[in-house]
């Protein structure tokens, strides 16, 4: 699909090798950007190449370390005068019981979940103070329920979704997306665990990459993939048994989990 919108300007895309971000690469390149497009992973970062060859700028950078970010503004300052978009969408989550989750290095998790994306933003606007410039986050539906085995990844998200609503209290958050799908038909949340159960409904990434690409055409400060989990949230406002028993299945599940962990 092509977007006028996103047509000539300069985009970053973080996280841009697999899943959501790889969508969002493919669905936005039709619409002839420059594109800056960020993996910690070298290898998929080469296959992306080969993919997308009209694209630039494809670099290599880990986002969990505090200087990840400066190597991408290392890249910006050399090569663009401004940034139009930033697509923070690279992330990682953990699954587990709170008690065996790696509490130890959560610095590395809250860095790249939450302060990396943000420090993007803000740096942008540093550099660039006189450009109009928006920063599309992709945080989760998790921001707004919990889900059994989850404690950290979501400790992450919902930082994100309170950062925003609180700029976006003081009138100077309007150049600030945050998107929140619902579980996504990736490899993104094999990596949190082994064999870990899939939270219910499920969406596939070139559907949230559509969703989030248009949204934010539009300027929206919220992005719901899921038009039943907005529906959800609207509901329980008024209906709480509804979230009570959607956290009993998904308990239920994690519970089975557990078993299988214990007795293989």
């Amino acid at each position: 699909m092509n977007y006028k919108v996103y047509t000539e300007t300069n985009c970053i895309i973080t996280g841009a090798a697999s899943g959501i971000g790889l969508e969002l690469v493919r669905q936005i390149t039709p619409s002839n950007p420059n594109l800056l497009l960020v993996d910690i992973d070298e290898q998929k970062l080469v296959d992306l190449k080969k993919k997308f060859p009209q694209v630039k700028g494809i670099i290599s950078v880990d986002l969990s370390q505090k200087n990840g970010n400066e190597q991408i503004f290392d890249w910006v300052k050399t090569n663009w005068t401004h940034v139009d978009f930033c697509f923070a969408n690279a992330g990682k989550a953990e699954y587990g019981p709170a008690e065996n989750q790696n509490w130890k290095e959560m610095d590395r998790l809250f860095q790249l979940n939450v302060h990396s994306p943000i420090q993007i933003g803000f740096m942008v606007r540093e550099l660039f103070p006189q450009k109009s410039f928006r920063l599309i986050i992709t945080a989760s539906a998790m921001s707004y329920w919990h889900i059994p085995g989850y404690s950290l990844y979501a400790a992450t998200k919902s930082a994100l979704l309170q950062w925003a609503r609180t700029i976006w209290s003081e009138k100077t958050g309007d150049w600030v997306t945050l998107a929140f799908p619902i579980s996504t038909e990736t490899n993104f949340f094999d990596t949190a665990g082994h064999n870990i159960p899939k939270a219910y409904p499920r969406q596939t990434a070139a559907w949230v990459a559509k969703t989030i690409l248009s949204g934010t055409a539009k300027r929206k400060k919220k992005i719901f993939p899921s038009k039943l989990f907005l529906g959800m949230l609207i509901l329980t406002r008024f209906f709480r048994f509804l979230k009570t028993g959607y956290g009993i299945f998904e308990y239920q599940k994690y519970k089975n989990w557990l078993q299988k962990q214990t007795n293989p």
